[in-house]
């Protein structure tokens, strides 16, 4: 059967808006993942890399029916799957980023504690899985919700997406952004604090700008707490939210893309050894050192040690 459609008197302008944010953030996040992937005066940790599937993943579930050419018609097997996705990807990029701050507070206390390097790879090693794996748990429980039931799958009211008529999965979707959102911004808050309360930090300029840049990660955190609660509390959403779930990526993109060590590549340009050391410093938010496989020598123990505070 074909999906319903809630509407037939769809803004044009506001269909184009949404998919032009939603892809920008997506390719936004794919040229950072892949450049720092394939850079060797890149360094990140590996919750970074699937913080940046995470919104990834969100923006193409976000596009999907545009992508398969069926922004104006999508049939069902297409509209059932985008609207199972666009219900799982927020806890998804919740979860995702809310493993990449905690991987990022076992970082900075690493740096005064004596953590085993093993330790320290099965912590990070969870953090990197779990978000996937409730991602997946998700995904499919709203995909057989649809499949059973073809009259609650439809295109949204906007025309963006599809969506599912019904306010269960909003409100599951919902509760999992709360859950995760407000734990993130009380470790951001709390490194914020460590940072300020180390003078020494506040002497090196760049240290300043990473303190300012791990502020506008807690308010996009916040921003992502204020939508998980307009799933919550709304079984239809405005023009306004579709909007906001759109910027969402793009101010991630410009959060973690604004980086000199990534400019620098972007540039063809090479860093002195003193500026990767500067760079390193600069953004323990984004590179915090996650012990690898090479890591676990104990002749490395200490060759990438964190900021202490």
């Amino acid at each position: 059967m074909p999906p319903l459609v809630y509407s037939t008197h769809f803004n044009p302008q506001l269909i184009d808006a949404f998919l032009g944010l939603q892809l920008g953030g997506g390719l936004g996040f794919s040229i950072i993942f892949w450049t720092a992937l394939g850079s060797s005066n890149i360094k990140r940790n590996s919750t970074f890399y699937t913080f940046c599937i995470a919104w990834i993943l969100s923006s193409l579930s976000y596009c999907l029916i545009f992508l398969v050419g069926q922004q104006d018609s999508p049939n069902f097997g297409v509209c059932v799957t985008q609207a199972a996705a666009i219900y799982s990807a927020p806890s998804l990029t919740s979860c995702g980023t809310l493993a990449f701050a905690i991987d990022m507070l076992l970082g900075l206390r690493a740096a005064s504690t004596n953590m085993l390097p093993r330790r320290r790879y099965s912590i990070t090693l969870a953090l990197m899985i779990v978000p996937y794996l409730i991602w997946l748990f998700l995904f499919v429980g709203f995909l057989v919700f649809g499949l059973k039931n073809p009259a609650f799958v439809g295109k949204g009211p906007n025309g963006t997406y599809c969506d599912l008529l019904s306010f269960t999965p909003a409100k599951i979707s919902g509760l999992i952004v709360v859950f995760a959102t407000l734990p993130l911004l009380f470790i951001q808050g709390y490194v914020g604090f460590r940072l300020v309360r180390n003078r020494n930090y506040l002497k090196n300029f760049k240290l300043v700008q990473m303190a300012i840049r791990i502020m506008v990660f807690s308010l996009l955190g916040a921003l992502g707490l204020g939508v998980g609660f307009a799933y919550v509390l709304y079984s239809k959403q405005g023009p306004v939210f579709d909007i906001i779930m759109a910027i969402l990526p793009a101010l991630g993109v410009i959060i973690f893309g604004v980086q000199m060590d990534l400019i620098n590549v972007w540039l063809f340009r090479h860093p002195t050894e003193d500026n990767e050391v500067d760079d390193d410093l600069k953004t323990p938010s984004v590179y915090v050192a996650t012990p690898r496989l090479e890591d676990l020598n104990p002749q490395n123990d200490g060759r990438q040690a964190g900021p202490s505070g």
